[in-house]
């Protein structure tokens, strides 16, 4: 399987979050981009974006690590190296415990796209986080006419 490589991960997606209360009821909304990028041990995602809720708009983000340590694993760690999650291709599903919350994710992979699905559950949370990823196609910019790249 070809996804669920560095290489595959790295460059720059447009993405869609959204995110759901207990009765399906929209809670927030997340569009921006994510770039990976190699940092000499895997990839850093950098996902940057507005988040819309209650009618208002925050400027939102995120940073976490991704590993790739053997065939179609990955290991995504938050940005200070603590774990998060980890996946493979074969079985793309995984888990993360925060005191009494419980995170679970499956990913579906396409050709130029890719999709997440949080479904967290705790004491004092519950609702559930779709994410679509599309691949921006890298448009080199021309030598000589910088203007016609846009």
């Amino acid at each position: 399987m070809g996804i669920a490589t560095e290489g595959w991960f790295r460059g720059l997606w447009r993405m869609a979050r959204v995110i759901t209360g207990p009765e399906g009821r929209l809670h927030a909304a997340f569009a921006g981009t994510c770039r990976f990028e190699p940092d000499g041990e895997g990839l850093v995602c950098r996902e940057a974006g507005v988040l819309r809720r209650d009618c208002a708009r925050y400027p939102s983000g995120r940073v976490t690590l991704w590993r790739f340590p053997g065939a179609g694993r990955v290991e995504v760690l938050f940005a200070d190296g603590r774990p998060f999650h980890a996946f493979t291709a074969e079985r793309p599903e995984g888990v993360h415990l925060c005191g009494a919350d419980r995170y679970e994710v499956a990913y579906s992979f396409g050709e130029d796209a890719w999709f997440s699905r949080w479904a967290v559950r705790g004491p004092a949370k519950s609702y559930v986080m779709k994410t679509r990823h599309r691949r921006i196609p890298h448009v080199p910019m021309e030598r000589n006419n910088p203007s016609r790249a846009f």
